[in-house]
């Protein structure tokens, strides 16, 4: 069964609506309650948005971001990490949110205002073909959002066209232990809830290589920091680390 854009989508913007309604706890539809990705537990002075991510980023990016730079976050969703990358960035950094569907793109415009966040800038757009300059980025992040997309060389070639010469991209995501099997890629149920797209490490390494990024690191999550994983479908939260090379 071919695998629809608009049927992730509206999964997606789907999940916002649960999510507020408190009626399901996961981010992306089926899964039990003890495969819950959303939950929030980071402290901060921010009024934290809803998390709809694999692993928890903040002591990350604060190893990575810092003031003046420009961070774009794709899949931005209601703006947890967005808002994390705005604060840490600083009043005279951006902090810039891309994703594609119009109750996250609000939703997250609503929780910058809240926060006092006017650096914060959000765009509606694919992440396989985003409306932004050359050499935009200083960090581009992203959470459990790139195993959504139905092209992923395209999307990571994005990511590439839009970092500064030395730029970071960090990229939490689910990563396959094992290839999965057909069944799990063609079934729409389990790619809209983060499975069924999932790459493997050496599939993330081939693309990543091929594309010319360099300092590729990829590692499972610490068990503190994640907040998804399904081993009983050889699905682990891992991070993805890779830089654009300085010339």
């Amino acid at each position: 069964m071919k695998i629809q854009e608009d049927t992730i989508q509206q999964s997606y913007s789907n999940a916002l609506k649960r999510k507020k309604d408190n009626s399901q706890s996961s981010c992306c539809p089926p899964q039990t309650q003890s495969q819950s990705c959303c939950p929030s537990s980071t402290t901060s002075e921010l009024i934290e948005p809803i998390s709809f991510g694999c692993m928890y980023l903040k002591s990350i990016l604060m190893d990575y971001i810092e003031q003046g730079m420009t961070v774009i976050d794709l899949g931005s969703g209601a703006g947890h990490d967005l808002m994390i990358a705005a604060e840490l960035v600083g009043p005279n950094g951006k902090a810039i949110g891309v994703d594609f569907t119009d109750d996250m793109i609000k939703e997250a415009s609503e929780n910058a205002q809240k926060n006092n966040l006017s650096n914060v800038t959000l765009v509606k757009a694919n992440i396989r073909d985003i409306p932004l300059p050359d050499n935009s980025a200083d960090v581009i992040i992203s959470n459990c959002v790139i195993n959504l997309a139905l092209d992923k060389t395209q999307v990571f070639k994005e990511v590439f066209r839009l970092l500064k010469q030395g730029g970071i991209m960090i990229d939490a995501d689910v990563i396959a232990t094992e290839p999965l099997r057909r069944e799990i890629k063609e079934n729409p149920s389990l790619w809209c809830g983060c499975i069924g797209g999932a790459l493997t490490k050496a599939e993330h390494e081939k693309i990543l290589n091929e594309i010319g990024f360099t300092n590729v690191i990829i590692k499972l999550g610490e068990k503190d920091d994640v907040q998804f994983n399904v081993p009983e479908l050889a699905i682990e939260s891992g991070l993805i680390l890779a830089q654009k090379p300085d010339e």
